[in-house]
């Protein structure tokens, strides 16, 4: 939400100045609105069922690392058990050298384990990226047809970002709830 705001606020600098500079101002009045992304996010329904289905999938994640760091945790204690009877003088030299032998053997399982376990962390986190652009591009591309779609109908010819702090905008240009309602009339 914070890059999508940055964006906004160089997108709103760039728009301002364009309009400074339009030579024809003074021959066509421009009819200029306003929306607020942030409110058009938190009422778009399926903006909501994406984030919640992008929050199940980072549920989801967290228990397949937490399950395979469960298991390397378990095997690093088994080892420091085999590592303990091999060090033990009470036992017999046989039941010492097989524990240091199984200890070894199960050290070079947990290297390859460490290895899928940092491979599994770096997949899911690239998956769990690409969905939420994949989720933000449509959802975005969804508001800018709606967007589009209420601009239209109110005859204007440029609709800003407002952003808290950035840009004062009458609320009578305000067409945020009418685009909220263009976005969640097409779930229906």
């Amino acid at each position: 939400m914070k890059n999508m705001k940055s964006r906004g606020k160089v997108v709103a600098a760039i728009v301002a100045i364009c309009l400074l500079y339009v030579t024809n101002v003074s021959a066509a009045v421009q009819k200029i609105l306003s929306v607020d992304m942030q409110k058009v996010f938190e009422n778009y329904e399926s903006a909501k069922t994406a984030q919640a289905a992008f929050s199940e999938a980072v549920v989801a994640a967290e228990k397949e690392l937490k399950e395979m760091g469960d298991a390397l945790t378990k095997l690093q204690e088994e080892i420091g058990t085999l590592g303990e009877r091999a060090e033990n003088a009470a036992l017999l030299d046989s039941v010492r050298e097989k524990s240091r032998q199984e200890a070894e053997e199960k050290t070079e399982v947990l290297r390859i384990k460490e290895g899928e376990f940092i491979q599994l962390r770096q997949d899911l986190n690239k998956r769990l990226a690409e969905h939420r652009n994949r989720d933000l591009a449509a959802q975005l591309k969804a508001i800018e047809n709606a967007a589009a779609v209420v601009a239209k109908a109110k005859k204007a010819d440029i609709v800003l970002s407002k952003i808290p702090g950035t840009l004062y905008v009458d609320d009578s240009l305000d067409i945020t709830p009418l685009i909220i309602d263009e976005l969640n009339s097409k779930q229906k």
